[in-house]
Protein backbone atom coordinates (compact mmCIF):
# COMPACT_ATOMS: atom_id res chain seq x y z
CA UNK A 1 0.00 0.00 0.00
CA UNK A 2 1.29 3.15 -0.30
CA UNK A 3 1.91 6.26 1.66
CA UNK A 4 -0.68 8.89 1.01
CA UNK A 5 0.56 12.22 -0.11
CA UNK A 6 -0.62 14.55 1.83
CA UNK A 7 -1.99 18.19 1.51
CA UNK A 8 -0.54 21.32 3.60
CA UNK A 9 -3.70 20.87 5.37
CA UNK A 10 -3.42 17.23 6.45
CA UNK A 11 -0.10 17.66 6.86
CA UNK A 12 -0.75 20.20 9.50
CA UNK A 13 -3.52 18.54 11.22
CA UNK A 14 -1.30 14.83 11.64
CA UNK A 15 1.32 17.24 12.72
CA UNK A 16 -0.23 19.78 14.99
CA UNK A 17 -1.04 18.28 18.35
CA UNK A 18 1.68 16.29 18.76
CA UNK A 19 4.67 18.78 18.02
CA UNK A 20 2.59 21.84 20.28
CA UNK A 21 2.20 19.27 23.08
CA UNK A 22 5.21 17.17 23.22
CA UNK A 23 5.99 17.57 26.94
CA UNK A 24 3.60 17.08 30.08
CA UNK A 25 2.35 20.62 31.30
CA UNK A 26 4.10 19.19 34.84
CA UNK A 27 5.32 16.04 36.32
CA UNK A 28 7.99 14.03 34.86
CA UNK A 29 8.66 12.50 31.15
CA UNK A 30 9.65 8.51 30.92
CA UNK A 31 11.85 8.67 27.92
CA UNK A 32 11.94 5.69 25.38
CA UNK A 33 13.82 2.95 25.77
CA UNK A 34 15.03 2.26 22.77
CA UNK A 35 17.37 5.68 23.33
CA UNK A 36 19.69 3.41 25.10
CA UNK A 37 20.53 2.17 22.11
CA UNK A 38 22.45 5.12 20.54
CA UNK A 39 23.58 7.09 23.78
CA UNK A 40 24.55 5.53 27.21
CA UNK A 41 23.88 6.64 30.67
CA UNK A 42 26.70 9.50 30.82
CA UNK A 43 25.81 10.78 27.27
CA UNK A 44 28.05 9.74 25.19
CA UNK A 45 26.82 8.31 21.97
CA UNK A 46 27.16 4.59 21.02
CA UNK A 47 27.62 2.90 17.99
CA UNK A 48 25.03 3.26 15.83
CA UNK A 49 25.01 2.10 12.37
CA UNK A 50 22.89 2.56 9.14
CA UNK A 51 22.29 4.63 5.69
CA UNK A 52 19.88 7.75 5.23
CA UNK A 53 18.93 10.21 2.71
CA UNK A 54 19.01 13.45 3.87
CA UNK A 55 18.46 17.30 2.75
CA UNK A 56 21.77 19.01 3.27
CA UNK A 57 21.44 22.52 5.44
CA UNK A 58 23.19 25.89 4.25
CA UNK A 59 25.14 27.41 6.61
CA UNK A 60 23.22 30.04 7.89
CA UNK A 61 20.52 28.06 8.63
CA UNK A 62 22.95 25.95 10.83
CA UNK A 63 24.55 28.64 12.65
CA UNK A 64 21.05 29.66 13.96
CA UNK A 65 20.06 25.91 15.24
CA UNK A 66 23.55 25.99 16.92
CA UNK A 67 22.38 29.04 19.12
CA UNK A 68 19.11 27.34 19.51
CA UNK A 69 21.47 24.07 20.96
CA UNK A 70 23.41 26.61 23.22
CA UNK A 71 20.18 27.53 24.74
CA UNK A 72 18.98 23.94 25.54
CA UNK A 73 22.14 23.05 26.81
CA UNK A 74 22.10 26.38 29.03
CA UNK A 75 18.31 25.22 30.53
CA UNK A 76 19.17 21.79 30.46
CA UNK A 77 22.39 20.31 29.68
CA UNK A 78 22.54 17.65 32.61
CA UNK A 79 19.82 15.71 30.78
CA UNK A 80 21.12 15.66 27.51
CA UNK A 81 23.66 13.91 25.39
CA UNK A 82 26.73 15.14 24.21
CA UNK A 83 26.70 17.95 21.81
CA UNK A 84 25.84 17.34 18.64
CA UNK A 85 28.63 18.49 15.87
CA UNK A 86 26.53 21.48 13.84
CA UNK A 87 28.36 19.83 11.25
CA UNK A 88 25.92 16.88 11.37
CA UNK A 89 22.47 18.95 11.38
CA UNK A 90 19.74 18.04 8.72
CA UNK A 91 16.15 17.22 8.20
CA UNK A 92 15.81 13.74 7.10
CA UNK A 93 13.73 12.82 3.91
CA UNK A 94 14.10 8.71 4.84
CA UNK A 95 15.31 6.90 7.51
CA UNK A 96 16.58 3.28 5.88
CA UNK A 97 18.51 0.63 7.03
CA UNK A 98 19.99 1.12 11.37
CA UNK A 99 20.91 -0.11 13.93
CA UNK A 100 23.51 -1.13 16.69
CA UNK A 101 24.83 -4.27 14.88
CA UNK A 102 28.17 -3.37 12.83
CA UNK A 103 27.38 -6.41 10.62
CA UNK A 104 24.55 -4.04 9.27
CA UNK A 105 26.68 -2.06 7.18
CA UNK A 106 28.49 -5.37 5.31
CA UNK A 107 24.46 -7.11 4.84
CA UNK A 108 21.62 -4.52 5.07
CA UNK A 109 23.28 -1.62 3.51
CA UNK A 110 24.54 -2.83 0.49
CA UNK A 111 21.49 -4.34 -0.14
CA UNK A 112 19.70 -1.54 -1.07
CA UNK A 113 22.74 1.02 -1.51
CA UNK A 114 22.23 1.46 -5.50
CA UNK A 115 18.85 1.47 -5.38
CA UNK A 116 19.05 4.57 -2.97
CA UNK A 117 21.86 5.70 -4.91
CA UNK A 118 20.22 5.61 -8.33
CA UNK A 119 16.76 7.14 -6.77
CA UNK A 120 18.39 10.25 -4.75
CA UNK A 121 20.59 11.15 -8.55
CA UNK A 122 17.29 10.99 -10.18
CA UNK A 123 15.49 13.57 -7.55
CA UNK A 124 18.89 15.63 -7.39
CA UNK A 125 17.87 16.45 -10.88
CA UNK A 126 14.54 17.55 -10.20
CA UNK A 127 13.96 21.34 -10.58
CA UNK A 128 11.27 23.03 -8.50
CA UNK A 129 11.79 24.71 -4.62
CA UNK A 130 10.55 23.13 -1.56
CA UNK A 131 9.75 25.93 0.91
CA UNK A 132 9.88 24.91 4.36
CA UNK A 133 9.29 27.46 7.62
CA UNK A 134 10.58 26.22 11.30
CA UNK A 135 7.25 25.52 13.14
CA UNK A 136 8.17 24.89 16.79
CA UNK A 137 10.51 23.33 18.92
CA UNK A 138 9.47 19.81 20.23
CA UNK A 139 10.43 16.84 21.57
CA UNK A 140 10.57 13.23 19.49
CA UNK A 141 8.84 10.43 20.66
CA UNK A 142 10.79 10.56 24.05
CA UNK A 143 14.20 10.30 22.58
CA UNK A 144 14.95 13.78 21.38
CA UNK A 145 14.93 17.34 21.01
CA UNK A 146 13.99 19.02 17.61
CA UNK A 147 13.52 21.40 15.77
CA UNK A 148 10.00 21.06 13.28
CA UNK A 149 9.53 22.28 9.53
CA UNK A 150 6.63 22.86 8.08
CA UNK A 151 5.80 23.10 3.86
CA UNK A 152 5.12 27.15 3.75
CA UNK A 153 2.85 26.28 0.34
CA UNK A 154 0.94 23.44 -1.52
CA UNK A 155 3.47 23.20 -3.99
CA UNK A 156 6.23 22.40 -1.52
CA UNK A 157 4.12 20.05 0.25
CA UNK A 158 3.37 17.83 -2.85
CA UNK A 159 7.11 18.27 -3.86
CA UNK A 160 8.15 17.02 -0.16
CA UNK A 161 6.05 14.36 -0.23
CA UNK A 162 6.20 13.07 -3.24
CA UNK A 163 10.22 12.61 -3.09
CA UNK A 164 9.45 10.56 0.65
CA UNK A 165 7.44 8.53 -1.61
CA UNK A 166 9.82 7.57 -4.16
CA UNK A 167 11.88 6.31 -1.84
CA UNK A 168 9.47 4.14 -0.11
CA UNK A 169 10.68 2.19 -2.84
CA UNK A 170 13.66 1.19 -1.17
CA UNK A 171 12.74 0.70 1.93
CA UNK A 172 9.00 1.13 3.15
CA UNK A 173 8.44 2.93 6.69
CA UNK A 174 5.01 2.28 8.38
CA UNK A 175 5.18 5.94 8.97
CA UNK A 176 4.41 9.56 7.22
CA UNK A 177 7.41 12.24 7.01
CA UNK A 178 7.78 15.06 9.68
CA UNK A 179 10.56 17.45 8.80
CA UNK A 180 12.50 18.28 11.46
CA UNK A 181 16.66 18.52 12.70
CA UNK A 182 17.71 17.14 15.74
CA UNK A 183 19.01 19.32 18.16
CA UNK A 184 19.99 17.29 21.34
CA UNK A 185 19.45 13.66 22.39
CA UNK A 186 18.21 13.02 26.19
CA UNK A 187 20.38 10.94 28.15
CA UNK A 188 18.15 7.38 28.70
CA UNK A 189 16.01 7.22 32.01
CA UNK A 190 14.14 10.21 33.08
CA UNK A 191 13.43 13.39 33.25
CA UNK A 192 12.30 15.45 36.37
CA UNK A 193 9.43 17.74 37.01
CA UNK A 194 11.69 20.73 36.96
CA UNK A 195 13.73 19.80 33.98
CA UNK A 196 10.69 19.55 32.17
CA UNK A 197 9.73 22.78 33.27
CA UNK A 198 13.04 24.11 32.03
CA UNK A 199 12.14 22.51 28.91
CA UNK A 200 9.19 23.72 28.11
CA UNK A 201 10.76 27.35 29.05
CA UNK A 202 13.07 26.81 25.84
CA UNK A 203 10.92 25.73 23.64
CA UNK A 204 7.94 28.99 25.17
CA UNK A 205 10.99 31.68 24.08
CA UNK A 206 11.85 29.88 20.78
CA UNK A 207 8.13 30.55 19.94
CA UNK A 208 8.95 34.00 20.19
CA UNK A 209 12.18 34.21 17.60
CA UNK A 210 11.80 34.97 13.93
CA UNK A 211 10.77 31.58 11.73
CA UNK A 212 14.00 29.64 10.41
CA UNK A 213 13.00 29.92 6.59
CA UNK A 214 14.66 27.16 4.31
CA UNK A 215 14.37 26.91 0.35
CA UNK A 216 15.59 23.60 -1.05
CA UNK A 217 15.39 21.49 -3.45
CA UNK A 218 16.83 17.89 -4.96
CA UNK A 219 20.57 19.33 -5.56
CA UNK A 220 19.96 19.63 -1.40
CA UNK A 221 19.88 15.95 -1.34
CA UNK A 222 22.44 13.66 -0.20
CA UNK A 223 22.62 9.79 0.57
CA UNK A 224 24.58 9.56 3.63
CA UNK A 225 26.09 6.70 5.72
CA UNK A 226 26.35 6.85 9.65
CA UNK A 227 28.18 4.97 12.47
CA UNK A 228 26.50 6.83 15.22
CA UNK A 229 24.00 9.65 15.71
CA UNK A 230 26.94 12.28 15.66
CA UNK A 231 29.45 10.71 12.62
CA UNK A 232 27.26 11.00 9.31
CA UNK A 233 29.30 10.87 6.14
CA UNK A 234 28.62 10.74 2.41
CA UNK A 235 30.62 8.11 0.59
Amino acid sequence: METKIETLAEFHERTGFFTQHSLPDHGELCLNPNLSKKVDETGDFLPYYGNTVVFCLPESAKERIRALQAALYTASGSILARQLDPATFHITLHDLANGPSPALMEQEVPQIQQHALDLVGALQAEVGAIRLHSSCLFNMVNTSMVLGFVPSDEESCHRLMTFYQRLQEVLRLDYPLTPHVTVAYFRPGRICTEDVAKLNKVIAHWKCEPALTLELCGADLAYQLFSSMNHYWTP
